[in-house]
């Protein structure tokens, strides 16, 4: 270098900065200015984020903004959500391991969010299995997606409890091995509507469904040592569920509020991976439990809410809204593949990282305050468990 210090001088790992521009990021790589990671499948140390000249600075100089940055208050390291577990570590799609040989189940992967999970498995060498409700949309979906890996399609209907141990029939006489069950599929809003068994259906289907699948795959999730990842949202921060919440509170509300069922859905869902995380520990089971919030991400979700309430021209506007103001889905689906990496520590909760956590980044954050009581969590898992008539299975 041309100041006669040496290319240990300069960063040797990705940084934010690079984060969002891969063009700058390869470029630099290609100068010899930066050297890329040995590694990507697990998460690189983040050092606090450099000016515009900080590779040039001394050894000393660097450490000594490192120790200013550990010096200022959590809250000034990134507000009240923050994980404060241990420092804040940037993460990379890059850093996901190549999948060749792993099966992939994720729910509602026909569109948005789920599809786009899929695609970048099945990029990585991934089977993919499109659970859906609708095949017909499942295999036009399946077509879609190119790459070294491969697809396979079944029927789930999350609404139907019968229908969902069909599909845990079929996935069980088809596969010996998960990687990971995505509970990706949801609705939301609407008029009230009920289940073939008498249910609400946001909550039977978000929730209610999603644990009778994992009761039903059980025993090939604990023989795989698989992941379940659970997608939760920012609306579950307003979630009612409590430690004396009644079966008829969690799935006949009266009156109805689809908002804040919506909400409550949501809430279970991080109950639920923060209480199935609690009891595999304690039973020694390989099984891990991760959360994600998504951010807004541009769907099909605020549409087909809309068509369900006969407002199909509002609809087909919120389609094109929801595009340009909203992160892609390709974006939201960027939490899913951070939880999908084994360097995510089962009973986190991932969620982007930029303001409100709407867009950005995935990160790791604190639970929500909704989703901390271990007594709510309980009492959810023995609802959940008296509706479905058996044990959950941990």
């Amino acid at each position: 270098m041309s100041d006669g210090r040496s290319a240990d001088h300069v960063i040797d790992y990705i940084r934010d900065d690079f984060a969002d521009d891969e063009d700058r990021y390869d470029v630099l790589i290609e100068a010899g200015k930066i050297k890329p990671a040995i590694d990507r499948t697990y998460p690189l140390c983040d050092l606090p984020r450099p000016s515009a000249t900080w590779w040039k600075a001394t050894p000393e100089a660097r450490s000594s903004s490192r120790s200013e940055h550990a010096k200022r208050s959590p809250a000034k390291r990134g507000g009240p959500h923050r994980n404060m577990r241990g420092p804040r570590m940037t993460w990379h799609p890059r850093q996901l391991a190549q999948q060749t040989g792993r099966t992939f189940v994720v729910t509602g992967a026909n569109s948005g969010i789920g599809l786009e999970a899929a695609r970048d498995l099945v990029g990585r060498g991934g089977h993919v299995v499109l659970a859906v409700r609708d095949t017909a949309k499942g295999e036009k979906a399946a077509a879609s997606l190119a790459g070294p890996g491969s697809t396979s399609v079944v029927q789930l209907d999350l609404a139907d409890l019968d229908k969902v141990t069909g599909c845990a029939t079929t996935l069980l006489d088809r596969h010996d091995n998960f990687a990971a069950l995505v509970c990706n599929a949801g609705v939301m809003g609407g008029p009230l509507l009920l289940t073939p068994q008498g249910f609400e259906r946001q909550m039977a289907t978000n929730h209610l469904g999603h644990a009778a699948l994992v009761a039903a795959l059980w025993p090939l999730l604990h023989a795989s040592a698989s992941r379940v990842i659970l997608v939760s949202s920012g609306e579950a921060r307003d979630g009612q569920l409590s430690p004396q919440t009644t079966r008829e509170q969690l799935l006949n509300p009266t009156p109805y509020d689809g908002q804040q069922v919506y909400r409550n859905t949501k809430q279970a869902n991080l109950l639920f991976a923060q209480e199935l995380h609690r009891r595999c520990g304690k039973a020694g089971s390989p099984v891990s439990a991760v959360a994600v919030h998504p951010g807004a991400a541009a769907t099909n979700l605020f549409a087909r809410q809309l068509e369900r309430a006969g407002r199909d021209r509002l609809a087909a506007v919120s389609k094109v809204v929801t595009r340009v103001l909203l992160a892609s889905a390709a974006a939201g689906a960027l939490p899913t593949l951070r939880a999908l990496d084994h360097s995510t520590p089962s009973g986190a909760f991932v969620a982007p990282s930029g303001f409100a956590h709407l867009r950005g980044r995935p990160e790791l954050l604190d639970v929500y305050a909704s989703a901390k009581d271990p007594a709510t969590a309980a009492r959810l898992w023995e609802l959940t468990e008296q509706v479905l008539g058996r044990p959950l299975p941990v």
